[in-house]
C-alpha cells in the first residue's frame, strides 16, 4: 500500500436547506413581514393540531405530522431568539419552546432535505417527531471558547415533537420540544411512551458536504508546513463531562476521514451513543510522530482540565484511544513514559553531561520527558507497525521523503538544538545529517524513533488491544503475513489483552468485522466501570 501512496506522490510532484436560528432575531425569509410569518406558523400550527387529532398510527401519519413539525420549527426559527422561550402565535396560540440546555444552534436543517452520499446504508429509527440536524457555525470568536470546534462547527442530530395542550384566556399551548436523538429514546407523547424517531446518518452526510471542513490527506503530507492550523483535538460537540471521550487518531497520508464509517456504525449502538463522546485527532501526517504525540498530549491534558472544570467524574479518567497505522504509534506514546530513560536512549546521556543550557532542556524536555497519561485506561490499536515497515526504506519511499515539506518554524529552536547537541554526539549526527526526520523516517524498522519507542514502558494497569490485517491470509509465523503494508511481526504487540485477525488490507479499521471487535472492547469498557 505505501508503495502505491508513493508513486501517487510522485506522480503529484510532476504536476504539483436551512433556517435562521437562536440566538439573533431575523428579518423573515424573503423579505416577508414578520406579521405574514407570523400568520404562516399560526396556520402550520393548526394543521399539526388536525393531524394529532385524527391520530398517526400509521406510517404515512407519521410522515405528514413530521413534515409539518419541520414547518413549525423553520418559521419559529425565523420569528425567535433563544431568550424567549414563549411567544404569542395569532389569536390561537401560544408557541412555547423547549431544549437541552448544551444544545446551541443557528440552523435546523430537516433530515430528510440531506441526500445519502458518503454512507451506503441510512441509519433510521422509527417513531413520532422529525428528525433534524442542529448546526452551530464555526466563528473566530466560537473558536476561541471551543477549543475543539472544527471549521465545520458544532453539528448535531436532534428531533423535534410538537404536541398541544388547553391553557388559560383561551389560547392553547403549543409545545415544541428538540430531543437528543441518541440519548432519547422514546417520549411522553399524548398520554403515552412512544418511540422518538431520528435519523443517525444525516448529520454526517451534512457535516461530508461541508468543504471547510475537509484536509486532504495526501497534500497535508507534502505540505505539512501548509496545515498546522489544521492540527488539533476535534469534536462536534461541546466536551460532555457524563460522557467518556473515544479519541480516535488517523495515520499516514490520511485525515479524519478515514473514520466516518466506523462513527457511522458506532452511532447505531446505543449504549455508545449515550456513553461515549468522539473525538478525532487531526494532524498533518508528514512531521514528526513525536512532535504529532506531544500535540495530541497538550490537546489532552486541555480536554481533561475542561471537563473536570465542569463537573466529570471517572468518566474523564477512562479515555479510550483508538489508533490506525502511524496513528496508533501517536496513540501508544501517551500511555507509555520516557523520564531519565528516554534522555538515555536517546541522547546517549543525560542533559547534565551533554553539557546544554537551561533554555535548551526547556525545549527539548517535552519531547523527550514526559509521562503516561493517568486518564487513558483502553487503546486499540489497528495495523500498527510498532515496529516499523520495509515499505518505509524502498527507493520510492525515499524519493517520497525528499518531497515532504516540514514546517521548522513550528518546531520553534527544538531543531536547532538538537542540531547542535548533534555536532558533539556521533549516533544523533547521523540522525539529522538530512536534516529533521519526517514521520516517513520514523517507519523505517531502522529508525531512531523505532527503537526508542519501544524501550518505553507501558503505564500500569492500561488495556491494550490488537486488530490486525492479514491480506493473503499467511500463517502468522510466514515472515511475509502482512496486511501489503504492516508485516504481522511489526504490528503483533506483546501483552495485549486481546488481538483479532481479519483477512484485511492495511484499511483493516473500516473492516465489518473490525468495527464489531472496536464495538465489543468499548462495551467491554463499560462493563469495567458499571456503565450501562
Amino acid at each position: 500500500m505505501l508503495s502505491r501512496i508513493f508513486l501517487l506522490i510522485a506522480l503529484l510532484s510532476l504536476g504539483l436547506s436551512s433556517c435562521s436560528s437562536p440566538p439573533q432575531n431575523r428579518t423573515a425569509a424573503h423579505g416577508a413581514s414578520l406579521d405574514i410569518q407570523n400568520d404562516k406558523l399560526s396556520v402550520a400550527l393548526a394543521e399539526a393540531e388536525r393531524i394529532l387529532a385524527r391520530g398517526i398510527g400509521s406510517a404515512e401519519q407519521r410522515q405528514a405530522y413530521a413534515t409539518v413539525v419541520g414547518r413549525v420549527s423553520s418559521l419559529w426559527l425565523s420569528l425567535s431568539d433563544a431568550k424567549r422561550s414563549k411567544m404569542n402565535v395569532g389569536p390561537r396560540y401560544m408557541l412555547e419552546s423547549r431544549y437541552p440546555a448544551h444544545l446551541r444552534f443557528d440552523e435546523l436543517i430537516p433530515a430528510a432535505s440531506i441526500k445519502s452520499k458518503e454512507f451506503k446504508t441510512r441509519h433510521l429509527r422509527d417513531g413520532v417527531g422529525a428528525p433534524m440536524v442542529a448546526h452551530w457555525k464555526y466563528t473566530a470568536e466560537r473558536k476561541a471558547s471551543e477549543p475543539f470546534m472544527p471549521e465545520a462547527g458544532h453539528i448535531s442530530p436532534v428531533t423535534a415533537t410538537l404536541d398541544f395542550s388547553q391553557a388559560a384566556h383561551g389560547r392553547h399551548t403549543a409545545i415544541l420540544t428538540l430531543h437528543d436523538a441518541r440519548v432519547t429514546d422514546a417520549v411522553r407523547f399524548q398520554g403515552k411512551n412512544q418511540p422518538l424517531a431520528a435519523d443517525f446518518s444525516a448529520h454526517g452526510e451534512y457535516l461530508a458536504s461541508i468543504k471547510q471542513a475537509r484536509m486532504a490527506g495526501l497534500k497535508a503530507l507534502l505540505r505539512s508546513a501548509n496545515y498546522m492550523d489544521k492540527l488539533g483535538l476535534l469534536s462536534l460537540e461541546h466536551p460532555a463531562p457524563g460522557k467518556i471521550p473515544l479519541v480516535l487518531v488517523h495515520g499516514l497520508m490520511s485525515r479524519p476521514a478515514t473514520w466516518e464509517n466506523v462513527i457511522h456504525e458506532f452511532t447505531m449502538d446505543p449504549l455508545i451513543r449515550r456513553h461515549y463522546q468522539i473525538f478525532v485527532f487531526r494532524y498533518p501526517s508528514g512531521v514528526p510522530i513525536g512532535y504529532s504525540s506531544e500535540k495530541l498530549r497538550e490537546n489532552l491534558a486541555t480536554l481533561h482540565s475542561i471537563l473536570v472544570k465542569e463537573g466529570a467524574g471517572s468518566t474523564a479518567r477512562n479515555m479510550v484511544l483508538i489508533g490506525h497505522s502511524m496513528g496508533g504509534l501517536v496513540s501508544k506514546a501517551q500511555v507509555q513514559s520516557s523520564s531519565e530513560q528516554r534522555w538515555g536512549s536517546a541522547l546517549g546521556t543525560t542533559p547534565e553531561l551533554l553539557r546544554i543550557g537551561q533554555k535548551e532542556h526547556d525545549k527539548l524536555r517535552k519531547f523527550f520527558e514526559f509521562e503516561a497519561n493517568p486518564n487513558i485506561s483502553r487503546v486499540i490499536f489497528a495495523a500498527t507497525p510498532h515496529r516499523g515497515s520495509a515499505v518505509a526504506d524502498s527507493r520510492l519511499a525515499h524519493f517520497g521523503r525528499k518531497l515532504v515539506s516540514l514546517p521548522v518554524q513550528a518546531f520553534g529552536g527544538t531543531l536547532q538544538v538538537v542540531q547542535n547537541i548533534a555536532q558533539r554526539d556521533p549516533m544523533l549526527s547521523k540522525v539529522f545529517a538530512h536534516g529533521m526526520p519526517t514521520s516517513v523516517d520514523n517507519l523505517s524498522p531502522h529508525s531512531f524513533y523505532v527503537k526508542v519507542a519501544n524501550t518505553l514502558p507501558f503505564r500500569a494497569g492500561v488495556h491494550l488491544h490488537s486488530i490486525i490485517g492479514n491480506h493473503d491470509g499467511k500463517a502468522l509465523t510466514d515472515p511475509k503475513c502482512s496486511d501489503g503494508f504492516v508485516p504481522y511481526i511489526s504490528s503483533h504487540l506483546q501483552g495485549v489483552e486481546s488481538e483479532l485477525i481479519v483477512t484485511s488490507d492495511h484499511s483493516v479499521h473500516e473492516r465489518p468485522e473490525a468495527i464489531q471487535e472496536m464495538r465489543r472492547i468499548l462495551h467491554l469498557h463499560l462493563k469495567k466501570l458499571g456503565l450501562k
